[in-house]
């Protein structure tokens, strides 16, 4: 809606002007009016001072009324004759014996004394204000002419119409300047104004327009000034917000923030990909605990914590909603599934490695009280107990041992270097041959040259406990065979036994910790439960992988992939 016209520059000026030129003319009307009154009025009184010298030089002793009449006849003006004692002897427009005794009014006392005599004032006669000039005539009465003061307001009137025009066109003209003016300087404030409005809805390419008036160009430099510096903080504010948003995009926690009339106001991508499609308003959010959570946060203003399960599968999510002074809300959504995976895995290898190192310690326990009771009672008997201890010792050694590598290769401390598998291979089978021999099995080993970047300890630990696995589980006169070749990119080392074999329900849980198919027999041949594990590790840690193929009495093969090196 357009603004009232006296609203604008040019009516604002108008209307000053309008005011202040009435002011003008009523007081300067009033001080001219009254100086041409005056200036009417001393002349008035100078002709009628002229005449009534020119007069009075003919006053008679006596007979003054036929002399008054007589005068009277030839001026405009009234009057009167007064005798030496004030005596009204003569008045041309009334009867001197109805008139009082003049000697006391101030035209007559001055005449009285030789002067010309002059006053102002209203006359009982007439009723209007009169001007009065007395002057001595030669016998020492007094004449004296008088004229109403309103007999100058005709030719004040006519002045008065004059200057009402004069000063009329005057005001009408300039009103015309100065609303002249004040569109052209409207014209230029009203361009910065919409040049101003357009920077504030964030046009800030707007070209400001140059003004002649000097005032006005500063102005429009500061506006210009001011969409540049604006510009230039706009830029730096979006540069921030993109770094923030890079960063809170890469976090893996999902960010949700949530204004005062529950509107998502940000939402960073991990939310999405914890929560699913993240909607506009906190009522559609899911899970619908966090709603809650959200609105008891922002009616306590405390922290609030909380653990939840969400989705299929189903995992688990840390939920942290924090509230701000002005009501709206941040939470941070967490997947705490795997940390909680790992802590039940902790806790599991804790209890099965406590359960684990019981076993070999009650049965040194055991054996050493068995063995102080023999000898004593039965000292034969004390070798067969000596070697009871040694080898429950024996068993605790290796469980030590393989937790402490299990250890080692979850910190993942070792330092990689080529490694030719063909000679750690080579190695292991020279070392686990006695062991072959000794158990009657065929230990065979087929091999090519093959190189990979990774520990060679390591990559020892891990075939080695593949061929002592074997070795362990094959009857007398079976066979296990080592086989290492490349297969593309690929060092593949196999180790294949003809023992009893793994049940398929088995096959993928053979290489957890502690994980045995057959407890008693492991036991029974030494193993401690941690060698599958350890390699499982091993292949992990060098990019690799480990798998298994068995069939019940058939044997089985276990198959150690790892990333090769090129040939050189």
């Amino acid at each position: 809606m357009a603004s009232p016209r006296w609203r604008t520059l040019a009516g604002r000026l108008v209307l000053i002007y309008a005011v202040a030129v009435i002011f003008l003319l009523g007081v300067s009307g009033f001080l001219v009016e009254q100086s041409a009154r005056e200036a009417l009025l001393e002349e008035l009184e100078k002709g009628l001072t002229q005449q009534a010298v020119a007069v009075a030089d003919l006053a008679p002793s006596s007979g003054g009324q036929e002399f008054v009449d007589a005068v009277a006849r030839n001026i405009e003006a009234r009057v009167t004759l007064i005798a030496a004692d004030g005596i009204v002897t003569g008045d041309s427009l009334r009867d001197p014996e109805t008139m009082e005794n003049h000697a006391g009014r101030p035209e007559v006392q001055a005449a009285r004394q030789g002067r010309i005599g002059t006053d102002r004032r209203l006359s009982a006669t007439t009723g209007f204000s009169q001007l009065y000039v007395a002057v001595p005539a030669p016998d020492g009465s007094v004449l004296r002419l008088s004229l109403p003061e309103n007999t100058v307001e005709d030719r004040i009137g006519a002045l008065r119409m004059r200057m009402v025009g004069v000063v009329g066109l005057a005001a009408v003209l300039g009103v015309l300047a100065v609303a002249l003016v004040g569109r052209r300087l409207a014209k230029p404030l009203v361009r910065l104004a919409g040049a101003a409005e357009a920077v504030a809805a964030g046009n800030l390419g707007v070209d400001v327009p140059r003004s002649s008036v000097e005032e006005l160009d500063q102005l429009g430099r500061s506006i210009a000034a001011m969409s540049t510096e604006l510009g230039t903080r706009l830029d730096d504010v979006e540069g921030e917000r993109r770094t923030l948003g890079v960063v809170l995009d890469a976090l893996p926690q999902g960010t949700l923030l949530v204004g005062t009339d529950d509107s998502v106001l940000y939402a960073n991508r991990s939310l999405g990909a914890l929560l699913g499609p993240i909607p506009d308003r906190l009522d559609k959010l899911v899970p619908f605990r966090i709603q809650e959570m959200v609105r008891r946060a922002r009616q306590t203003g405390e922290v609030v914590d909380v653990d939840l399960e969400h989705g299929r599968p189903v995992r688990i999510l840390r939920v942290i909603v924090s509230p701000f002074d002005d009501d709206r809300v941040l939470a941070v959504v967490g997947d705490i599934t795997e940390r909680r995976r790992l802590d039940d895995v902790r806790r599991d290898f804790v209890t099965n490695a406590s359960h684990e190192l019981k076993t070999p310690v009650a049965s040194i326990l055991a054996s050493a009280e068995t063995l102080q009771i023999a000898l004593e009672k039965a000292p034969d008997r004390v070798p067969q107990f000596a070697e009871q201890i040694v080898q429950a010792a024996r068993s605790l050694s290796r469980m030590i041992s393989d937790l402490l590598d299990l250890s080692r290769l979850e910190g993942g401390s070792a330092e990689f270097t080529p490694v030719e598998v063909g000679a750690v291979v080579a190695e292991v089978l020279d070392v686990l041959a006695g062991l072959a021999e000794h158990r009657g099995i065929a230990l065979v080993g087929d091999t090519t040259p093959v190189t990979v970047e990774g520990s060679a300890a390591d990559l020892a630990l891990a075939i080695r406990n593949l061929v002592d696995n074997a070795i362990r589980y094959t009857e007398t006169g079976g066979e296990v065979t080592v086989r290492l070749a490349r297969h593309g990119d690929e060092a593949v080392v196999t180790v294949a036994d003809t023992g009893s074999g793994i049940p398929q329900r088995d096959l993928d849980r053979v290489f957890e910790r502690f994980y045995r198919v057959d407890a008693g027999r492991s036991r029974a041949t030494g193993g401690t439960g941690l060698g599958l594990s350890i390699v499982r590790h091993v292949a992990e840690s060098h990019g690799g992988r480990v798998g298994v193929e068995s069939q019940l009495g058939a044997g089985s093969t276990f198959t150690l992939r790892l990333p090769a090196l090129p040939d050189e």
